[in-house]
């Protein structure tokens, strides 16, 4: 129902209710009838469920399998490793599902403990969950709104609804009703919401809605029905898929092609075995993990804390970031930017409530500093908002917008502390606030500020840069309004008016006020966030402004961060349900800034570019972006003034509330993607280097080149060491200067898999190639399996060094810049060696001591896949640098 178009009268009627409050009878039935004024926790899945949900993944089944056949080959080692794997990303699994419900138990402990509401013609506390619709709120200055209610008494009640609405200014409440349809909740100046806080004045509202029928309760309900998943998530079981079918199919090829060559019953089984196990990649749980996990220590330390290890990846793969303008972009603390004092314009430098900063003039010229004085003492004076600093911050207690005065006055330095006689207080009609002050020397001034059309009509004189008063030239001041308003600036006026000893507020009339000056301020972007904004687009992310503001005041944040191109689309939020789905049509301009958005608008937004196959990123700080956050792709959240609601709804939160930290985590995130692509092509192409290998000899009527209790070896020591070392990679440069991959990338794209297949084919045919000779050189088959064991293995050291880069050359990098694969390399050749000189280890995997000249032989072999794939690269790293010459320039010094 539309509440804010409805009467006082007709409300008292609608809901059974009157002036002096329900009775204690008809609290008692509408609790019965309503419930509790409470957010309802949704009936938890049993752990058992979710904790199961994880062994769905096809590539979990066939770790599974790997695990069984291990065992059943006799091996006791892998199967611990690989249960341990999946029992981690089970705990994972489980974790990430709690998130949901962490998030409703934040949004359940923001509820008000308790409300003065008036029953039985008298004014009482209650339970704020004892609340019904029908009762009459009682409500004062520091009072959080316990239920949706609509007012219908106020004086001079102001209330902060940023986190519900993302607006970052007081909304000053009135009783009348609205005609207007469909109007924001930011606009609903006749309501007032659970959760928010009276700033200032007092009022009575009826409650319209409690629990989970609130605009609060919506939240709830959107949060707990949202299902966000990681892009890994998706990348992941698509490559099980594919990944399962493929190895089913060369796996019964081979023993298909076994059988038909002869061979007996027990080599058929074991070969398959064998295969079997060499081709799942068992460590890839492992290095997927593991990786997740540096990542995420990695962000720790640039102030972004991750929940949930696939979030890491998932940051990396983001390629349209929905920002909130208020808090994340913008500081959400007014500040004043621009003065007009003595017919001169004024820059004020600073940001926050910090009072540091200066006041620059536009054009040369000396101005009395008398006239900074009178403006920044009656600043100071008509005011009603204190600035306080703790722990180092500077805090303003009341009014933003007042705050913002009291911190220019303090950078002028001017605050006199003269007694205050008398006040008027701000109000909607008059749209000024009045005060009266004595003072040292026993004489009275007053001092007034508000709209200018209101002071023009109560002013006659101004201020000249000398400060002698003259007449006022209205033109002026209007010409200076407008170009203050221009720039999406809230302005106000600020004037004093002498009062006689004997008079009071009551003298202040017409032709009384002299005009001091005009006072432009907004809720400025943080320093830091134009160049976070440049890194964004400069790595192909795009952003989409979103914000509670006016359109105007959004269009000129948006300008001045760089957000807002030529061509790009500037819409509020109630034209999304004209335009659907198809909001972000490819056909249209990008639309880039939303205002005037509510939490389903916010919601909708980022549910639309989810449904074109893009990879959202959503930041918030305040409740309202709690439904967004966790529908997102990837939610981040303010850590330092972010609510709880936020911080538990999203995937990622930062600590120091910078937009630069989330780019940096951007850059780690597509580290990580980079580096886990590198790993998977590395343990995919050994793996079917081994099958080939051996579905080769098979074909070609040769002895199998290696036994199974070998290739167990390999994939325990030389992968299941070397893999892991991939995790410790350091991110290459030009991450952030290139685009993001495509959303729907799978983890082997066609390049990786014709490259993988490329080394897979090399190792195969070299190793057989080696292998076929010495047969034919009349090696004993002995030997000859051991050197295509040995060459197999220096394959495989030979591919995890020159896939630490796809594009970069080894030397270009540091050959042993990675000291963990360094140690990794030198661990794996100790064994090996022990596992060919080493006499019980020489009948365990059935190999023989090698000479010189045949491990160089084994060696040479090899490293031919090294040199021939660095030669390659380099040819293309040379002439890439020729021809594009250097790189647009990174704003954060971002690789």
């Amino acid at each position: 129902m539309c509440w804010y178009s409805r009467d006082s009268q007709s409300l008292f009627s609608l809901l059974a209710s009157r002036p002096s409050g329900l009775t204690t009878e008809e609290v008692q039935a509408r609790l019965v009838a309503h419930g509790s004024n409470e957010l309802v926790k949704s009936r938890a899945t049993p752990v058992w469920r979710l904790a199961l949900k994880s062994f769905r993944n096809p590539l979990v089944q066939l770790l599974l399998l790997a695990a069984l056949l291990s065992w059943f080959v006799g091996e006791r080692f892998d199967p611990y490793v690989i249960t341990g794997v999946l029992v981690l990303n089970a705990t994972i699994g489980l974790l990430l599902e709690r998130r949901a419900e962490r998030a409703l138990a934040a949004l359940r402990g923001l509820m008000a403990p308790r409300a003065r509401v008036r029953r039985d013609g008298h004014v009482m506390e209650v339970a704020a969950r004892q609340v019904v619709p029908g009762d009459l709120l009682v409500l004062q200055a520091g009072d959080r709104v316990a239920a949706d209610a609509r007012v219908v008494g106020v004086a001079d009640l102001f209330i902060d609804e940023s986190a519900l609405t993302g607006e970052s200014l007081t909304v000053q409440k009135q009783v009348a009703p609205l005609v207007e349809p469909d109007l924001p909740l930011g606009e609903q100046t006749n309501m007032v919401f659970m959760n928010t806080v009276v700033t200032g004045g007092r009022g009575e509202a009826l409650v319209v809605a409690t629990g989970m029928a609130t605009e609060m309760g919506v939240i709830a309900r959107d949060v707990a029905t949202v299902e966000g998943s990681c892009p890994l998530e998706h990348r992941l079981e698509g490559f099980s898929r594919r990944l399962g079918a493929a190895i089913g199919a060369v796996i019964i090829g081979v023993l298909v092609l076994g059988t038909a060559k002869g061979l007996d019953l027990g080599t058929v089984l074991n070969l398959g075995i064998s295969l079997a196990v060499s081709a799942i990649p068992e460590g890839l749980p492992v290095i997927v993990s593991l990786l997740l996990a540096i990542g995420v220590w990695r962000m720790a330390r640039r102030q972004a804390l991750v929940r949930g290890l696939p979030a890491v990846e998932a940051l990396g793969s983001v390629t349209v970031l929905c920002v909130d303008k208020t808090g994340t972009l913008t500081r959400n603390q007014m500040t004043v930017r621009r003065l007009h004092l003595a017919g001169r314009d004024w820059s004020v430098t600073g940001e926050g409530y910090a009072p540091r900063g200066h006041l620059i003039p536009d054009r040369p010229g000396d101005v009395a500093p008398r006239v900074l004085e009178a403006f920044a003492s009656a600043a100071s004076l008509c005011n009603d908002a204190l600035l306080e600093e703790v722990d180092g911050t500077w805090q303003v207690v009341g009014d933003p917008t007042e705050g913002a005065l009291q911190v220019l006055a303090m950078k002028v330095g001017c605050q006199p502390s003269w007694t205050r006689i008398d006040e008027i207080p701000f109000s909607s009609e008059r749209r000024w606030m009045a005060t009266l002050h004595e003072r040292p020397d026993g004489s009275r001034l007053g001092t007034i500020k508000g709209a200018l059309e209101a002071l023009l009509d109560l002013a006659r004189d101004e201020l000249d840069e000398a400060g002698r008063v003259r007449p006022l030239d209205r033109d002026r001041w209007l010409r200076a309004f407008d170009a203050m308003a221009s720039q999406a600036l809230r302005v106000l006026a600020i004037g004093t008016f002498t009062v006689e000893p004997h008079e009071g507020l009551e003298s202040l009339c017409r032709d009384r006020v002299t005009l001091l000056g005009l006072a432009g301020m907004q809720d400025p972007p943080r320093s830091e966030a134009i160049g976070a904004v440049q890194a964004c687009q400069q790595a192909g992310i795009r952003i989409v402004m979103l914000t509670g503001d006016h359109l105007a005041t959004a269009r000129a944040i948006a300008r001045e961060l760089g957000i807002l191109s030529r061509g790009g689309r500037t819409i509020e939020g109630r034209e999304l349900a004209s335009a659907g789905t198809d909001l972000h049509d490819p056909r249209q301009s990008p639309l880039e800034v939303v205002a005037r958005v509510s939490p389903a608008h916010k919601l909708q937004i980022v549910r639309a570019l989810q449904a074109r196959g893009e990879i959202v990123g959503m930041t918030g700080d305040g409740v309202n972006d709690a439904p967004a956050l966790a529908q997102a792709d990837i939610g981040v959240a303010m850590g330092r003034d972010g609510t709880e609601v936020a911080r538990q709804a999203a995937r990622v939160v930062l600590t120091d509330d910078r937009l630069t930290t989330l780019v940096g985590a951007v850059c780690e995130g597509r580290a990580i993607r980079a580096t886990l692509g590198k790993a998977v092509l590395y343990l995919v192409s050994t793996s079917a280097g081994e099958i080939l290998l051996i579905a080769a000899a098979v074909a070609l009527d040769l002895p199998l080149p290696l036994h199974p209790v070998q290739i167990l070896w390999i994939n325990l020591v030389t992968d299941g060491l070397l893999d892991q070392t991939f995790a410790f990679e350091e991110p290459e440069p030009g991450l952030m200067s290139r685009p993001p991959g495509p959303p729907d990338q799978p983890m082997l794209d066609r390049a990786m898999a014709l490259r993988g297949l490329l080394f897979a084919t090399w190792m195969a045919c070299g190793t057989l190639g080696l292998y076929a000779w010495a047969l034919a050189s009349d090696v004993a088959l002995a030997r000859a399996r051991t050197m295509a064991f040995v060459t197999i293995v220096a394959f495989q050291w030979a591919s995890a060094f020159t896939l630490r880069s796809f594009e970069r050359p080894l030397l270009d990098q540091g050959p042993f810049s990675n000291r963990w694969m360094v140690l990794g390399l030198a661990i794996a050749a100790s064994l090996q060696l022990a596992v060919l000189f080493v006499p019980p280890l020489q009948a365990v995997f059935r190999t023989v001591p090698l000479t010189g000249p045949e491990m160089l032989l084994c060696l040479t072999v090899a490293a031919s896949l090294l040199l021939g794939h660095e030669t390659w690269k380099t040819l293309r790293f040379r002439r890439a640098t020729l021809n594009l010459g250097p790189t647009p320039g990174n704003p954060l010094g971002l690789s």
